[in-house]
């Protein structure tokens, strides 16, 4: 059952939040079923709503208020199950003409609770950094191999008329390699993830020319937390799905800002007519990140794309977390 060591979850992530919520709505809806055969189901459907709603609403608020005092409790779980059952008991107290005197809820509440921060630490194991870490290694291990060959091929095709230009390549392309070796677990920055981006868009400039631009609006602040190379991903994208397949001159715009508490960082290219099939790509970049976020973030983070007219859209919104350090 549940130990009284186990580490507490975050109870400020919305994933969090909308599992605690979860439980006394799957009570409710259980209870109107069992209640359909009552003299007045409606009624005594609001009686348990009054019973449970309030209670439950005041112990989230309560937890997100506590969790930096209950992350640095040894016992925090008891804590928190303390703070649940007097929740409960404050509002059966402050609804007892309602309510009557019945204080079993407070009760009824920390089991409940004791028995949701069990799944919760469950759930916490399975994705123990042990196997986040071993996953997170396994997504980023992807690189493109044409990436890779046409590097070099753009490297070698440099070396007797520009050496210089070429040495900057392999430096970039070995820079790129050593980020993607990096410790998976271990967040990077705003200003890193841009330096990697840049690296990489130096290496296929070598190889495309000046036909390749790069409009770049950063209005975020550089020290901001994120996951390592989340937006190398995309720019690559961009460039292999889009930049490659158009003739003449193409513009990829990448903007960072802060809004509501919330980094949203935003990219746009163009792409070939949706007539040509040449390649649609199989979406595994953007599943990969999808997956990278959801083990880094929970629910908090979001990844959207569209396409409008002859340009892709690429919108990914996380917290806003500043680096430690």
């Amino acid at each position: 059952m549940l130990s009284l060591m186990t580490p507490l979850p975050d109870f400020r992530n919305l994933g969090v939040m909308l599992r605690v919520l979860l439980l006394p709505l799957l009570l409710l809806c259980a209870d109107g079923l069992l209640a359909l055969g009552a003299p007045e189901p409606l009624w005594h459907w609001l009686q348990t709503a009054l019973a449970i709603v309030p209670g439950s609403l005041l112990t989230l608020a309560l937890l997100a208020l506590a969790q930096p005092w209950l992350a640095r409790q040894r016992l925090g779980p008891l804590w928190a199950l303390a703070l649940t059952g007097g929740s409960f008991a404050l509002c059966q107290y402050a609804l007892r003409g309602e309510l009557g005197q019945a204080w079993a809820a407070p009760w009824v509440a920390a089991l409940a609770a004791a028995l949701l921060l069990h799944y919760l630490s469950l759930r916490q194991r399975a994705l123990s950094p042990a196997l986040a870490e071993a996953r997170l290694a396994a997504l980023q291990a992807r690189i493109r191999p044409h990436f890779l060959f046409n590097t070099l091929n753009a490297a070698i095709a440099l070396i007797r008329l520009q050496p210089a230009k070429a040495e900057s390549v392999l430096e970039n392309l070995s820079d790129l390699f050593r980020a993607q070796m990096a410790d998976p677990a271990r967040a990077s920055t705003l200003a890193r993830e841009v330096e990697l981006a840049r690296m990489y868009l130096a290496i296929e400039s070598a190889r495309l020319g000046p036909r390749l631009r790069v409009a770049w609006q950063l209005d975020a602040p550089q020290d901001a937390a994120l996951p390592p190379l989340i937006l190398q991903p995309l720019v690559e994208n961009a460039v292999y799905h889009g930049a490659e397949r158009l003739a003449g001159e193409v513009e990829i715009r990448v903007a960072a800002r802060l809004a509501g508490g919330l980094l949203e960082l935003a990219l746009d290219n163009p792409v070939p007519d949706e007539s040509d099939a040449a390649s649609p790509g199989s979406g595994m970049a953007l599943s990969n990140l999808r997956e990278r976020l959801a083990l880094f973030f929970d629910a908090e983070a979001s990844l959207a794309t569209e396409r409008r007219g002859d340009r892709y859209h690429t919108r990914l919104r996380l917290p806003y977390r500043r680096a430690a350090g």
